[in-house]
């Protein structure tokens, strides 16, 4: 997952790995630790990989169904595997599906590649487990984790993928300062109407799991 750093934080060139950025500015706590039990996070990873390959064009909507375009072949090789996976399914999923879909596997596939590359490392496991979140990651490119928790800044100013980790970010409930989803979603105007669709699935996709039913 390429990552890289532009004058305003993150590149806005396709270098730039937004689940890469979501994993290090949203997904992972500051020490390194993964989120607690049902946040719902997993599906925000599984939507950033989602609209990556929308801002990409490699995906696009039709009746409501994620559709691979035809050609396209992205560089990075988490998102090569997401778009085979899109193309060989034996039936057309809408985005919400998708995102349920893909956040089994999200976590353990991107932070193997980022370990892979040099950004995180895995810190050894000790017992006793602790009951909250584990330590399970050192970043060892700390400033790779600054650009990406600067973009979550101002949107408004920022490039498209700026914008979609920030709204990616208030559709799990993970911003800070009193961003709330409704607040982000004036933002979806400036992105494609797949990347819309994903955002929006991403959130309804979270909603039960911020309000659970105790019926």
């Amino acid at each position: 997952m390429k990552c890289g750093i532009g004058e305003d934080g993150l590149n806005t060139d396709a270098t730039l790995g937004l689940p890469g950025a979501f994993m290090l500015a949203v997904y992972l706590d500051g020490q390194g630790r993964v989120p607690g039990y049902r946040t719902g996070l997993d599906f925000g990873l599984s939507a950033a990989m989602l609209t990556e390959l929308a801002l990409d064009g490699s995906i696009h909507t039709v009746d409501g169904y994620i559709v691979a375009v035809h050609g396209a072949e992205p560089r990075d090789p988490v998102l090569r595997e997401v778009l085979v996976r899109i193309r060989s399914s034996r039936r057309r999923r809408r985005a919400s599906e998708w995102v349920r879909a893909l956040s089994v596997s999200a976590h353990r596939r991107l932070s193997a590649d980022l370990i892979a590359e040099g950004i995180l490392v895995r810190t050894p496991r000790r017992l006793p487990l602790p009951t909250g979140s584990a330590r399970r990651y050192n970043v060892l490119r700390g400033e790779l984790r600054d650009a990406a928790v600067r973009s979550l800044g101002d949107a408004t100013e920022s490039s498209h993928r700026s914008v979609a980790l920030t709204a990616l970010a208030s559709a799990c409930g993970a911003t800070s300062g009193g961003r709330g989803w409704s607040e982000s979603e004036a933002t979806l105007r400036s992105l494609n109407p797949t990347c819309a669709q994903i955002l929006t699935a991403v959130a309804d996709c979270v909603r039960p799991l911020a309000f659970p039913s105790w019926n």
